[in-house]
């Protein structure tokens, strides 16, 4: 029973009650008490934590070069790497967790909730759009036979997009190296020696040098204004502002846009390739683009309503950051995210796709972590190693 049906039980008028203000308090409380491993609602919100984006490829990972999994550190030692969900704290993947008595929570519960908090959010200013991402992608694939091994590779993306066009915007990465993908791949790489660097043959003038060490910081003045939702018109930051705020607009937006871009990689054909691409732009929106909180709501809310979006229960991302898990599955893609339920944000995402015919190691991946997306006056900087 989730919790519209569980009020409507005892408020048979209640139609609505979700997004009423008295529903809109208890249901903050009812799911940000599962997050914070309290079933019975009477524990108390976990303390804000930096907004976070992700770098989401809309059209899917079809073409990509690069996949990943969710992960920070490349200097300690590789974990076992999971490829079926995110890592779960206090339930099995894919479970729904309970919030009390006959309550479960629900996608739908935990997305609406997440629209609540975004809409009640004060609207944010600075000098600078800043975002601070970790992405991870791979497999790579070193040797064969059964010596052979994958790897991951890491970088830490920042960028600071101006608020007034008259200023500069700037753009900044660093290489965070590469690491075994998961526990059988660091015991082959023990085998082999424990390679430090590796020299893969690729398309180009030179090969593609690989290392375990992180890379020298670079910092750049970005040539152009800043632009986001690329597949959806590349739009201006006053285009973001006036994007719109209600669910149904905001979905006949993005709907139009997917029919109309020339640039997908996959026509949108049918209402699942249509419910996957929403899916995947909305997150993109959600994560990396500084949408008002009345966007970020109607966002939010047309997401609840997607056919087929499940919840995982509480889960963890690998700094140890716990939220809501909602997983969306369409055809070889599948695509999860993890919300945090104190903030409204979404912690981390990731995206895997396994076609038919895909290598036994596996299909493509690619997760982002962000470690900050937020309005800031601080100037920009060369990026830096993330903290353990």
């Amino acid at each position: 029973m989730n919790i519209d049906d569980l009020v409507r039980r005892g408020r048979p008028d209640s139609t609505g009650w979700a997004r009423s203000e008295a529903g809109r308090r208890a249901l903050d409380r009812v799911v940000t008490a599962a997050s914070a491993g309290d079933p019975a609602g009477a524990g108390r919100a976990r303390a804000s934590r930096p907004a976070l984006r992700w770098s989401f490829l809309a059209t899917g990972l079809a073409g990509a070069a690069a996949a990943g999994v969710l992960a920070v550190s490349i200097v300690a030692a590789p974990q076992d790497a999971r490829t079926d969900v995110p890592p779960v704290a206090g339930g099995q993947p894919g479970a729904t967790h309970s919030a009390g008595p006959g309550t479960t929570l629900t996608a739908r519960d935990i997305l609406l909730a997440a629209a609540n908090r975004a809409e009640r959010a004060p609207a944010e200013t600075g000098r600078y759009w800043h975002v601070k991402t970790v992405d991870v992608y791979g497999p790579t694939r070193i040797g064969t036979g059964a010596g052979a091994y994958s790897l991951l590779r890491s970088r830490v993306s920042e960028s600071w997009d101006a608020s007034d066009p008259r200023d500069a915007s700037w753009s900044g990465f660093r290489e965070l190296g590469a690491r075994p993908r998961a526990a059988e791949d660091e015991r082959a790489w023990r085998a082999a020696g424990s390679p430090a660097t590796w020299r893969l043959d690729v398309d180009g003038p030179s090969k593609l040098v690989l290392s375990t060490r992180p890379g020298k910081g670079d910092l750049s003045r970005d040539p152009e204004p800043p632009r986001y939702l690329e597949d959806l018109g590349e739009l201006t930051l006053e285009q973001v502002r006036h994007l719109p705020t209600e669910p149904g607009a905001l979905r006949g937006w993005v709907t139009d846009r997917i029919r109309a871009s020339e640039d997908m990689g996959n026509p949108a054909r049918g209402s699942a390739l249509n419910d996957r691409l929403l899916f995947g732009f909305l997150n993109r929106l959600l994560l990396d683009t500084p949408a008002p909180p009345k966007v970020r709501a109607a966002a939010f809310r047309v997401l609840a309503d997607i056919p087929g979006v499940r919840s995982l229960g509480t889960v963890q991302d690998e700094r140890g950051r716990s939220g809501q898990g909602v997983e969306f599955r369409s055809g070889s893609e599948t695509e999860w995210l993890i919300v945090d339920t104190a903030t409204h944000r979404l912690l981390a995402s990731r995206i895997v796709s396994t076609p038919k015919g895909a290598p036994a190691y596996g299909g493509k991946e690619r997760s982002t972590l962000v470690l900050t997306a937020e309005w800031s006056d601080a100037a920009p900087r060369v990026p830096t190693l993330p903290q353990q």
